[in-house]
């Protein structure tokens, strides 16, 4: 926090850590144990403390963001594999009986990819890259891998 004499890491770690928890778990969710969720939710006021001087104003979206990207990072180094929470199916998400009709549909779209929206595909929304990562990989533009999820997503959502 940018001048802000009144800085104190006690206070902050005391009202927003529920909220970090929160945002940790729901990306985690199973599968990371307890102990890893509260590592990163200890990596997230670490940070904070660390880049103090460079906050500007919005606390709460920074934790966030942190909260986000830590808990991203600490998947993708254990290997582990993201469940879709965008709307979209993999072979890890289970249904209900109503969803099947629209599991098989979305199934059957992503098959209709080419490979390289494949690729994309999982690198993205299974694997959990970073866009500038999946760029960097497959020796593309950030901004060409961003107009390609565009587009997978628009076919994932036709039917």
């Amino acid at each position: 926090m940018k001048n802000n004499i009144n800085f104190k890491i006690e206070t902050i770690i005391d009202e927003y850590s529920n909220y970090i928890f929160k945002i940790v778990n729901n990306i985690v969710s199973t599968s990371l144990p307890y102990q890893d969720k509260e590592e990163i939710v200890a990596d997230v006021f670490f940070l904070l403390w660390k880049n103090q001087e460079y906050i500007n104003k919005d606390l709460k979206s920074y934790l966030a963001a942190i909260a986000k990207n830590s808990a991203y990072s600490k998947l993708r180094n254990k290997k582990i594999t993201l469940e879709l929470k965008d709307e979209l199916i993999t072979d890890n998400l289970t249904f209900d009986t109503d969803n099947v009709i629209d599991e098989i549909l979305v199934r059957q779209k992503i098959e209709e990819l080419s490979e390289i929206e494949k690729t994309i595909f999982t690198l993205y929304y299974v694997d959990g890259y970073k866009i500038k990562e999946i760029a960097k990989k497959l020796k593309l533009s950030s901004s060409g891998i961003k107009m390609k999820l565009y587009r997978i997503r628009k076919k994932l959502k036709e039917e």
